[in-house]
């Protein structure tokens, strides 16, 4: 499995980001686009493990990720990914070797390329202000990336999209992986 190194910045500036992002060179790969996904329970024995099936507009992907410690660092989260045909096919698999959906979950975000370097999500989820990941196969070069947009080290998450809804809404990680709908139609209860 190889692990995902991303680092979180909350609370950002969409148009001062992309503003940044230009002047560092990157490109607009994808525009601010509609991401749903469906998140399964594993079924082993491994604790913080889950299987996601999303559609990322011009791909669906089926990931299986697991979480080595909820203290999140960057090197805390590992997957194994690959790209698929049919998202509700792959759904209805799921359900027939009997893994139980935990939720249906939708965000916006707009993804940005430097050459193949790294990528940057803004990303948009229901109830919560926008934020920034930072990602690639290298630690290094997302800290290169993060002190050249001069973002505040102590101010870096490594966490996943729970952690910013407890930080921004302070709602625990039980409560918000709880839910079985994370969507721009929904209140939140």
């Amino acid at each position: 499995m190889k692990t995902e190194f991303e680092i979180v910045f909350r609370e950002i500036n969409i148009e001062k980001i992309r503003k940044k992002l230009i002047e560092l060179g990157a490109k607009c790969v994808k525009e601010n686009y509609l991401m749903k996904r469906n998140v399964f329970e594993s079924n082993f024995n491994k604790k913080n493990s889950f299987f996601r099936i999303r559609d990322e507009w011009d791909k669906i992907t089926c990931t299986y990720k697991e979480i080595s410690d909820w203290k999140l660092d960057i090197k805390s989260v590992k997957e194994i990914e690959v790209e698929i045909s049919d998202y509700e096919n792959m759904i209805n698999i799921f359900w027939k070797i009997w893994l139980k959906q935990k939720s249906y979950q939708e965000n916006y975000r707009e993804t940005w390329k430097i050459e193949n370097e790294v990528y940057f999500m803004i990303d948009i989820w229901p109830w919560l202000k926008p934020y920034l990941e930072i990602e690639w196969e290298s630690e290094e070069i997302v800290k290169k990336y993060s002190k050249k947009l001069w973002f505040d080290y102590k101010k870096w998450l490594f966490w996943t999209v729970c952690e910013v809804y407890n930080e921004e809404l302070w709602l625990s990680n039980d409560y918000i992986n709880n839910l079985e709908i994370i969507d721009f139609k929904t209140d939140l209860k």
